[in-house]
């Protein structure tokens, strides 16, 4: 989430982003994981709730986006050796992985109370660990990839013409 809230507050969005943790202490308990919507179908229930729409109208909010996704280590090998002795120390030897990493956005309009759109993006990359007396790390960005993906396809939605 704060990688998403970094690249979309560095674009010139027509939408003002909410910040997650004010938008749950606003809407303190309706939006907290054991109350929450786990699909759209089930919002228009909770907008039915006694002060719900009410809040949401006074602080302003029209869209929830609902990220869901994670990164995997899904393949690696290699093999490294490390020892120290008397006259010093070092690592000899090459370690690899893969990663990949995957999210999904679900977008829902408060108004219309219901889901108005869905954007993803995956990102998958090779890491490598390889050591002559000291082990350089060469880490694949997924996450960061598949984060600035999500968030140039949000931006795409909330173009000019949606956020009017």
């Amino acid at each position: 989430m704060e990688c998403l809230n970094d690249a979309l507050a560095k674009m010139q969005l027509l939408v003002r982003i909410y910040p997650e943790q004010d938008f749950l202490d606003n809407l303190f308990p309706w939006f907290e994981s054991r109350t929450a919507p786990a699909t759209p179908e089930e919002l228009p229930a909770l907008l039915s709730l006694p002060g719900v729409s009410e809040k949401i109208t006074e602080i302003g909010v029209r869209y929830i986006v609902w990220v869901d996704g994670s990164s995997e280590r899904t393949d690696g090998g290699g093999g490294m050796s490390c020892a120290v002795g008397p006259g010093g120390g070092g690592c000899f030897g090459l370690v690899w992985w893969d990663t990949a990493s995957v999210y999904e956005t679900n977008i829902w309009d408060l108004q219309k109370a219901r889901s108005v759109g869905a954007v993803s993006a995956d990102a998958s990359g090779m890491s490598y660990l390889p050591a002559l007396l000291v082990p350089v790390p060469l880490i694949a960005r997924t996450q960061n990839a598949a984060c600035k993906g999500v968030a140039e396809q949000l931006r795409e939605f909330f173009s000019e013409s949606r956020a009017l």
